[in-house]
């Protein structure tokens, strides 16, 4: 199954992020160095690419499993309350989770990857302490813990994993607000980072020659390189500054 802490790619996002790394060379070789020889820099800038893309969907994914991970474990709440067995409530879930996200969807890949081992008699301690191990998500981990002692324990069990379930949901609101109000931060951050670009191809699209003594010359090279430097550094630090905030909130 998925081990999260890596972003699997598909052949058809290889191409489309191939296509994103060659347009992004091909960008800067004409503003800062008006040379093709440039793009020779996509064969080692392709796999760096990948794997700064690859934070961005990763966490993307992990948004996406733990809205559906609190979906499933109120349909195994309602399940159990309508008087099921703790393995069958899973496969109402499963059930359930089907019609909200669709066959694809990661959690009912998760659903049904637990189900078939169930078949084979494998623990459910076993497969949903294997899943929190993958997801590397804190939510998961706490209710497995939650999980196992309310069923060990004998005590009001549904009752626990609804309040698991309430403070989950919660939490996960918190962090919709606070990606709302990171919005706008982030769309400002995309500005800056895009406006010495645009105002670079302005300037060779309505000025020919106002930057011809920066290209075809060593010193220019070194100068435009310093500058592409500089704005690589200026645009990383505008990155981090954001995931601190994200990670603060």
């Amino acid at each position: 199954m998925h081990d999260y802490h890596v972003y699997h790619y598909t052949f058809q996002e290889y191409v489309r992020y191939l296509f994103e790394a060659a347009a992004l060379i091909l960008l800067v070789s004409y503003l800062f160095y008006h040379s093709i020889f440039a793009v020779i820099l996509i064969v080692p800038f392709y796999p760096i690419y990948l794997k700064i893309t690859a934070k961005r969907l990763l966490q993307r994914q992990k948004q996406e499993l733990c809205c559906q991970f609190k979906e499933t474990i109120a349909s195994v709440a309602a399940a159990l309350n309508a008087g099921y067995s703790v393995e069958n409530a899973w496969r109402e879930a499963k059930v359930e989770m089907t019609q909200l996200y669709g066959e694809k969807a990661l959690m009912v890949q998760e659903l049904q990857y637990l189900l078939a081992h169930l078949s084979l008699n494998i623990p459910l301690e076993d497969l949903l302490y294997d899943f929190a191990r993958r997801s590397d998500m804190e939510d998961v981990s706490s209710f497995c813990e939650v999980f196992f002692f309310a069923k060990r324990s004998g005590g009001d069990f549904i009752g626990i994993i609804r309040a698991t379930t309430q403070r989950i949901g919660q939490k996960i609101e918190l962090q919709n607000e606070l990606a709302a109000d990171l919005a706008s931060r982030r769309l400002e951050s995309q500005i800056m980072n895009v406006v010495p670009l645009v105002i670079l191809l302005y300037l060779n699209v309505t000025s020919p020659g106002y930057f011809d003594i920066l290209y075809g010359n060593f010193s220019g090279i070194c100068i435009m390189s310093v500058c592409l430097m500089v704005y690589l550094a200026a645009y990383a630090l505008s990155e981090q500054l954001l995931r601190q905030s994200l990670t603060i909130g």
